[in-house]
């Protein structure tokens, strides 16, 4: 099984270095209750990357995602956007249309909005993914870190929508913070004050 895996491989880092560029590879990967963390390195002839994502769900159900990446910009002046991700099998839509708006909401307290983004992926498949607003990325990560659940809800005024997914909460904290702290950023969940004097 070792070696179809390998021979699988092969094609792609052969395509990655005739364009100059190596493929990801992992570097780390850490379980936190129902979260998940992982680290890749990305090496380009200009700049080596160090990308940091948790996530939940998956196994055929959307993914909850989060991501950063070394010397980006991060806190206090940008945190990292919450992201759901839905992949339809082949032939088939995901439930979510381009401009769909989808809340977020977390222990039935509090929701936040985005809206899905569809298009086809590198494998034929339908994919949509969702963003949480970026001006909301802070209270977001907050909200996450004290509550136990969060809802994905498609919005349809007209018939109550849709639900997505239920994800757990538990292990988010921990989660975060590996995600932060292996790719250099900090922890502090403070935003930056502008003066616009």
């Amino acid at each position: 099984m070792g070696i179809l895996k390998r021979a699988a491989s092969l094609p792609a880092v052969g395509l990655g270095l005739s364009l100059g560029i190596a493929p990801a590879h992992a570097t780390g990967y850490w379980e936190y209750k129902d979260w998940s963390v992982a680290v890749e390195e990305r090496i380009t002839e200009e700049h080596d990357w160090l990308d940091c994502s948790a996530w939940t769900g998956g196994d055929g159900m959307p993914t909850l995602r989060m991501k950063v990446t070394r010397d980006d910009v991060g806190p206090p002046e940008s945190f990292p956007q919450l992201q759901l991700n839905s992949v339809a099998p082949r032939g088939h839509s995901t439930q979510m249309v381009n401009g769909q708006a989808v809340g977020f909401i977390v222990d039935q307290k509090v929701v936040f909005y985005g809206l899905a983004h569809t298009d086809i992926n590198e494998e034929g498949l339908q994919e949509t993914t969702v963003r949480v607003r970026w001006d909301n990325a802070l209270e977001m990560i907050k909200w996450m870190q004290s509550g136990t659940h969060l809802d994905a809800h498609m919005v349809r005024p007209y018939d109550g929508g849709i639900h997505l997914m239920r994800a757990s909460l538990a292990g988010f904290t921990a989660a975060y913070g590996k995600m932060m702290d292996e790719c250099g950023f900090s922890l502090e969940l403070q935003q930056i004050e502008i003066d616009y004097n």
